[in-house]
């Protein structure tokens, strides 16, 4: 048997099943209407299918007797192909003793769970697919790598990967960022200062696709044959629900399925090997610890507040009265060389609250990153000092101090921090919002 006519039959359980996508159908198809050999295969499957169908459809007593009998059954049937039959396929999948045989008819390299005592529908990642391109609107609550905790709300008009609206806040902050036909905007709801833009922003990396994020994952899995599907215990409601666990060689995630809608549940990021590859993207869904559907979002949530202060910058709107150095009574020069002293000090002595008071890149850094660092701290593989190389100067509305960052292991690092100056409740900030090197902090 060639390589062609292996690939082919392989494929012919998915396809009997129904769990075969539609590309790898239409090859199927044209291959056995050429190949006598591969249509005689998959006709013998489908008799065996049969006949699986038949023993399936008398197992009737509770789910452990219903699995003695379909395996017992299985197992002295007699009319299957000596090569490659679904019993055999089953049996090198050792998925045999999971299920009855009603279930193993239709499950193949999928395992399938049993609810509320009785058979379940089966289940294939495709009526997940299926069921998210429904969906109307979608609240999610999570964690982010690089972000931390998050909460989103979204609305669709048809498609999942591309929302109407969008709103976007981080648990513990005061900005939020919120997208609509009529542009996208970022509001501090501590100062109610709004950056708006007439711009579509739904393609752009922050606006989380939903709707290819179950699929993109499963995808690939696959190519490792990595998906296991099973039942679990909802803890909350104490009802079964479907999980399907997806490994790959860095990490472990796992989906919790509604068994009804076939929809998410959550998402959990169970091992992840190299979790600073995954921080190196903004915003990148580490875990969805609450996933809602078609429920009506919070009125006016999407919607500019008309009493609003418009800032020009979209960082403007980022920044709070309550952080950041008052600079009222010094020159911009003094400021500036006073937060990047403090800066400096903060960095040294790892003194994160101070470092997220004057800077807001280390506003983003979550629980994780921390650790590292005071790891990295405590081996010696820290910041050992920061030494101020020049003079504030200015470029338009932002200032810049030359700075040298050295590290404990000799290696050092020149940027340039970017200052900012703003007026807020009748005194004067400023804050360190990146480097000339790294940009503004977005």
């Amino acid at each position: 048997m060639d390589s062609q006519c292996e690939k082919i039959q392989n494929q012919m359980a998915d396809y009997i099943l129904g769990i075969l996508n539609q590309e790898k159908v239409d090859a199927l198809k044209h291959h056995i209407s050429e190949c006598e050999q591969c249509r005689a295969h998959l006709q013998s499957l489908e008799k065996e299918k049969s006949l699986l169908t038949q023993f399936s459809q008398n197992i009737d007593a509770g789910m452990d007797v219903r699995c003695g009998r379909a395996i017992s059954a299985l197992s002295t049937l007699k009319d299957y192909t000596t090569e490659k039959s679904i019993w055999r396929i089953i049996m090198h999948k050792k998925i045999t003793k999971f299920a009855a045989a009603a279930v193993i008819i239709v499950a193949v390299l999928l395992v399938i769970s049993f609810l509320d005592n009785s058979v379940t529908p089966a289940y294939a990642v495709d009526q997940t697919a299926d069921a998210i391109r429904e969906v109307k609107t979608v609240y999610m609550a999570g964690e982010f790598y690089m972000q931390g905790q998050f909460e989103c709300w979204m609305k669709y008009d048809g498609d999942p990967d591309r929302p109407t609206h969008v709103w976007l806040g981080r648990a513990g902050h005061n900005l939020c960022k919120v997208c609509s036909p009529a542009g996208v905007f970022g509001l501090n709801k501590r100062t109610n200062r709004v950056h708006f833009a007439l711009r579509d922003e739904r393609s752009k990396d922050w606006i989380f696709k939903f709707g290819s994020f179950f699929n993109d994952i499963v995808k690939k899995a696959e190519k490792s044959d990595s998906i296991n599907i099973d039942n679990e215990i909802d803890s909350s409601t104490g009802k079964e629900i479907i999980a399907v666990l997806i490994k790959t060689s860095k990490r472990e995630q796992k989906f919790l399925v509604d068994p009804e809608t076939k929809l998410p549940l959550s998402f959990s990021t169970i091992r992840d090997d190299n979790p600073l590859e995954m921080m190196k993207m903004t915003l990148v869904v580490k875990n969805l610890t609450e996933i809602r559907y078609n429920e009506l979002p919070p009125e006016g949530i999407f919607d500019l507040p008309d009493d609003a202060v418009i800032v020009e910058e979209e960082v403007d709107c980022m920044v709070d009265p309550d952080s950041g150095l008052i600079a009222d009574g010094m020159t911009r020069q003094e400021a500036c060389l006073e937060i990047a002293k403090q800066t400096g000090r903060a960095l040294v002595d790892l003194d994160i609250e101070t470092l997220c008071k004057l800077d807001l890149f280390f506003r983003l850094y979550p629980p994780l990153i921390w650790e590292q660092i005071k790891t990295m701290k405590e081996n010696g593989q820290w910041v050992k000092e920061v030494v101020i190389k020049g003079e504030p100067y200015q470029e338009g509305e932002l200032w810049y101090v030359p700075i040298e960052i050295q590290g404990q292991n000799g290696k050092n690092e020149v940027q340039n921090a970017m200052i900012k100056f703003y007026e807020m409740e009748g005194k004067t900030f400023c804050f360190i919002i990146g480097s000339k090197e790294k940009g503004v902090v977005d």
